[in-house]
């Protein structure tokens, strides 16, 4: 009995001495736990939206840096609008009715000098030619007796001068064709193509904050306020906005997924 209880005793202090490890039990996942953690449709659907809004805005950014690369502002002071080559001023003499005026005194003046720096006689069909002028702007006498003096105001183009109309009487009549004739000055195109340049990058800017809204789904109709407003980036012209005009659709598929669209539902 005494050995039974000494061999019992020795069993349990060993029994204590032990280091019992436990496996963690091992918890099963079930099929549709798995799926779970899988995407849902309309996740999938958001993030495609929000992929094609960015893709084209960024092409919105490529376009507008496009534009600013190819300002024209860099010509202003170029050698291009600095020319001293020669041009040979034509054109016509025309009366009230539409007819050649022949033998008109033409006299091409200097503004700068306001000396006389060629001259030339109307033919028979009303026309004329200075030859070699430079580019610059310079006034245009017409006399012939019987009608008015006409004094234009012009700056030597390629095309030539536009026809002049004599008019039957005395004194001097003033043409500015010089403003008829440029249209849109350089500078003005400048400041066009720069406003469409800050203008689309803008709207970029604005498309590639709308893909994150995307993202965030807070807000649905200020989501699409913003896509609306990458629209107008044009990235490479009509690529960039139908990728966000389709992003724009698949958010309309999934708009119950925004925040504020599920409180008016619970409303």
């Amino acid at each position: 009995m005494i050995d039974s209880r000494i061999a019992s005793r020795k069993r349990e202090k060993q029994a204590e001495q032990e280091i019992v490890v436990q496996a963690p039990a091992i918890k099963e996942v079930g099929f549709l736990e798995l799926n779970e953690l899988e995407l849902t449709e309309g996740e999938k659907r958001r993030r495609l939206a929000s992929a094609l809004v960015m893709i084209g805005a960024l092409m919105g950014v490529l376009s507008g840096t496009l534009i600013l690369q190819g300002n024209p502002s860099g010509l202003l002071n170029s050698s291009i609008f600095k020319s001293t080559d020669s041009l040979d001023i034509h054109g016509f003499v025309l009366d009230e009715e539409g007819y050649p005026v022949a033998n008109v005194s033409i006299e091409l003046v200097n503004l700068d000098s306001g000396s006389v720096r060629n001259s030339s006689i109307s033919d028979e069909n009303g026309r004329y030619v200075i030859n070699s002028v430079l580019a610059q702007e310079y006034e245009l006498h017409l006399m012939k007796e019987g009608y008015e003096t006409v004094i234009l105001s012009f700056v030597p183009e390629p095309i030539g001068v536009p026809p002049i109309t004599m008019v039957e009487g005395d004194g001097e009549r003033y043409v500015d064709d010089y403003t008829k004739t440029q249209g849109w000055s350089l500078e003005n195109a400048v400041a066009l193509a720069t406003f469409e340049g800050l203008f689309t990058l803008g709207c970029a800017l604005v498309g590639i904050h709308a893909s994150f809204e995307i993202k965030r789904k807070k807000k649905y109709r200020r989501t699409q306020a913003l896509c609306w407003v990458g629209l107008f980036s044009r990235g490479m012209i009509i690529f960039g906005p139908a990728l966000i005009l389709a992003g724009m659709i698949l958010i309309m598929l999934n708009k119950e997924d925004f925040a504020d669209q599920q409180v008016m539902e619970g409303l």
